[in-house]
């Protein structure tokens, strides 16, 4: 089992120290490319606020989908220049059941995230994680009150 917490980090190409999920104590901008160095795109969290107020609240929405037997693929890191999901986008395929939270693959999105069936080009030497679910939840909620995020379901 893998533990998601939320530490700041301060990537190549952000202004300063933003919030981000790390996995077993490692920022995703670093522990991707720990295990794919592929996957050092300079790329940074997209939780952390896109420009875009839809493309927040899809990033949170699916981020939540975690109805028992649910499969969604979830941006995680994204351009820093354009903070959207229509540049360089890193995203994993969110697996639910009724106890953990799987993150199964990681990729890069080829295609819009809107797309019915996106393409994604998946880094298969990245391994899947799994998550406690209450844990994940409870870091989905921190995650939002440290960085002030609101969805329409708040």
């Amino acid at each position: 089992m893998n533990r998601l917490t939320i530490t700041q980090h301060k990537s190549k190409y952000s202004a300063g120290h933003y919030p981000t999920f790390a996995i077993d104590e490692l920022p995703l901008e670093v522990w991707l490319p720990h295990h794919n160095p592929q996957a050092e795109l300079h790329l940074v969290a997209a939780h952390s606020g896109l420009y875009s107020d839809q493309e927040n609240e899809l990033i949170w929405d699916r981020a939540y989908s975690t109805a028992p037997g649910w499969t969604t693929l979830l941006p995680l890191l994204v351009c820093s220049d354009d903070l959207d999901l229509s540049c360089s986008v890193i995203v994993t395929e969110q697996f639910s059941d009724e106890t953990f939270i799987h993150w199964q693959r990681f990729g890069l999105l080829k295609d819009r995230i809107t797309s019915e069936n996106p393409e994604v080009d998946w880094f298969h030497s990245i391994p899947s994680v799994t998550f406690a679910r209450a844990a994940f939840i409870n870091v989905l909620d921190s995650f939002r009150e440290i960085d002030g995020v609101k969805v329409d379901w708040d």
